[in-house]
């Protein structure tokens, strides 16, 4: 079989979060309902506020204390700080994978990637990967813990198809987990 060709692909920051929420929800499959992935952490934190506010009015007005209000205020500024920081976080990370070297292009074969640099070719062994997942219509080729690889299977270039690239990643599970 001939070798398949991707383009480049430069991630979005609503991509990156989207592909990480999507092995998050890999990870822990109770969690594997379907539902939209901006709303993971939001909806969660958004209950346990609501939670938290009618707990406090309701143990306030039981106790006499009078106003929740405060209360409310401090639970509110708390789960802001919580969705600010897991925000930042995520865009940390992704600038992060934004500054490391771009590849130019991929090519694949049955033995090995070939990593297209600007001034170089990277060869890697489908051994050489610490672990290859794939996540809805990505490949991800981490050549460790750190660094990460996406293929996107929708820019494969014709006559190659997506499950052409398929059919070439290892049978057996490449992960150190």
């Amino acid at each position: 079989m001939a070798s398949i060709v991707l383009p480049p692909t430069t991630l979005t920051f609503a991509e990156y979060q989207e592909i990480h929420q999507e092995q998050q929800r890999q990870r822990y499959p109770s969690q594997a309902a379907p539902r939209p992935v901006t709303s993971d952490s939001w909806r969660k934190k958004g209950q346990l506020w609501l939670g938290s506010v009618i707990s406090m009015g309701a143990s306030c007005w039981w106790m006499g204390l009078g106003s929740w209000f405060a209360g409310a205020v401090v639970v509110t500024l708390f789960t802001g700080i919580s969705l600010a920081h897991e925000w930042v976080e995520y865009r940390r990370a992704f600038r992060q994978h934004a500054q490391a070297q771009p590849a130019t292009g991929f090519e694949l074969d049955a033995n090995a990637v070939i990593i297209q640099q600007e001034n170089h070719r990277r060869t890697l062994g489908w051994r050489d990967f610490y672990s290859i997942q794939r996540v809805s219509d990505w490949v991800l080729l981490y050549t460790s813990v750190e660094h990460c690889y996406y293929l996107n299977l929708t820019q494969v270039q014709t006559p190659a198809t997506a499950a052409d690239v398929l059919a070439l990643l290892p049978q057996r599970p490449v992960s150190a987990e």
